[in-house]
């Protein structure tokens, strides 16, 4: 995203339009914190990867279900703040900001922005039951 601007910026081509920028920066996140379930389904899985015993196979398998329900929960999060921006983005277009209302807008857009964030990095967590050791 950023060398996109640079190299837009440095060889005189036009802007890229804001619905794609928008689309690359939750892209961008998706990716971020996909990793982090990756990571931690790598993690967890690696050490399950030499036990075939009962427990170990059904820990696997929640393992992977929770993985797969972390997946989808993040990906329809993503969708969901990107449709709100694409909204936010048409009503703004929409609507005429008077030079009097220039701070009323800038703390509106700044609370959707805030709110998409928060959606996009706030995680879900299985709720842990009892601790095995």
């Amino acid at each position: 995203m950023i060398w996109a601007k640079i190299a837009s910026d440095l060889f005189g081509l036009p802007a890229p339009d804001t619905g794609v920028l928008l689309l690359q920066f939750m892209l961008v996140i998706f990716l971020m914190e996909a990793s982090n379930t990756a990571l931690s389904f790598r993690t967890t899985l690696r050490l399950l990867e030499n036990m075939n015993d009962v427990a170990s196979t059904a820990a696997r398998k929640r393992v992977t279900r929770w993985a797969n329900n972390q997946l989808m929960g993040l990906a329809k999060l993503t969708l969901g703040a990107f449709m709100l921006s694409i909204g936010l983005l048409v009503f703004g277009s929409l609507v005429n900001v008077s030079v009097d209302q220039l701070a009323f807008a800038g703390i509106l857009v700044l609370a959707s922005v805030i709110a998409i964030v928060f959606l996009l990095t706030h995680r879900r967590e299985p709720e842990t039951g009892r601790e095995h050791y």
